[in-house]
C-alpha cells in the first residue's frame, strides 16, 4: 500500500505541474479542483533532493523535491491547493514574517536568530538523521583527510549565502577564506575548478549531486553540533492554527516513512 501512495505522488509530480502556468519562479500545483485557492509556499529551489527546478515531460519547468511533497501534503490537509515560489534563500524569512508567504520549506535550520523573527515546526529531518558534510575534491583527498586539515589561511572554503552551512564555515575553518554566494551550481563548479578547495552542504545534498555530474568529489564528516536541531518548517510569528496543522502533517509523514522514501527516490 505504501509503494501505491509513492507512485501516486510521483504521478502528481508530472500531472500537476503540467495542468499550471508556471512563471520563471512562481509554480502552481492543483492538486484537486474542488479544493478553493491557494496555499503559498518559499523555497530556494537549488537544492536537491529537497528542492530543485526540472523540465516535466512536455518541457516545462517545474519544481520538484521532498520539501515540495512534504507541502502538498499540507496543502491537502489545508484542503488548498499549492503555490511555490522561488526566491534567495536569505529573503525567505522575511517573506514569512511580513505575511506574503505562509510558510518555508527550504531546508531551513531554526536557528536562534531565525526563531525570534518566525516560528517553527517540530523537524522533519532531525540531527540524527541530517549528516553535514564537507566536499573536497578526489584530487585532495590525501591533503584533506579531517576537517582540521581545512582551517587554514590558505584554504578556501565555500557555502550558500544565510545557511547554516554558512555558519559551520566560520565555526570549523574560522582562519580560511570563506567564499558565501546565493547559488550552488557556482560552489559546486567552484570545487570542481578548484577555484575553492571545500565546499559545506548537507549529506543528502552531496549525495544528490555526485550521484548526478559531480562524481569528482569526496566528503569528510562534521562532527555533531551542540543546538543543530535539522531542517523545519517556518510560519509567521503567533500563527499557532497554521503551525498545529503543520506539526500533525509532520508527525504523520514520519511516522508512515514517506521521507524517508522520498528522500531515496529524489536523491538517485
Amino acid at each position: 500500500m505504501k509503494k501505491l501512495f509513492l507512485v501516486v505522488v510521483l504521478s502528481l509530480i508530472t500531472i500537476t505541474a503540467y495542468g499550471c502556468q508556471n512563471s520563471s519562479n512562481v509554480f502552481d500545483f492543483i492538486l484537486d479542483e474542488n479544493y478553493d485557492g491557494f496555499v503559498t509556499m518559499a523555497t530556494s529551489a537549488d537544492y536537491p533532493p529537497y528542492e530543485n527546478i526540472v523540465q516535466d515531460e512536455n518541457g516545462k519547468n517545474t519544481v520538484v523535491g521532498v520539501d515540495i511533497e512534504i507541502a502538498k501534503a499540507i496543502a491537502h490537509r489545508l484542503n488548498k491547493n499549492l503555490r511555490v515560489v522561488h526566491k534567495g534563500f536569505d529573503f525567505l524569512v522575511e517573506d514569512v514574517r511580513s505575511g506574503k508567504i505562509d510558510f518555508i520549506i527550504a531546508g531551513m535550520t531554526p536557528t536562534p536568530s531565525r526563531s525570534e523573527i518566525i516560528d517553527f515546526s517540530k523537524s522533519y529531518y532531525t540531527e540524527d538523521s541530517v549528516v553535514q558534510v564537507v566536499l573536497i575534491h578526489k584530487d585532495d583527498a590525501t591533503l584533506y583527510q579531517s576537517i582540521e586539515d581545512l582551517n587554514q589561511s590558505t584554504i578556501r572554503v565555500g557555502a550558500q549565502t544565510g545557511s547554516i552551512q554558512a555558519e559551520f564555515a566560520e565555526t570549523f575553518t574560522p582562519l580560511a577564506t570563506t567564499k558565501i554566494v546565493q547559488d550552488l551550481k557556482e560552489l559546486l563548479n567552484n570545487l570542481e575548478n578548484n577555484q575553492i578547495d571545500a565546499l559545506f552542504t548537507e549529506e543528502e545534498v552531496a549525495n544528490t549531486h555526485m550521484n548526478n555530474g559531480y562524481e569528482n568529489f569526496v566528503k569528510l564528516t562534521l562532527p555533531e553540533l551542540e543546538g543543530y536541531e535539522g531542517n523545519a518548517v517556518g510560519v509567521q510569528k503567533g500563527n499557532t492554527e497554521l503551525l498545529t496543522i503543520i506539526n500533525q502533517v509532520i508527525d504523520e509523514l514520519l511516522a508512515d516513512g514517506s521521507i524517508t522514501e522520498w528522500l531515496e527516490v529524489y536523491s538517485a
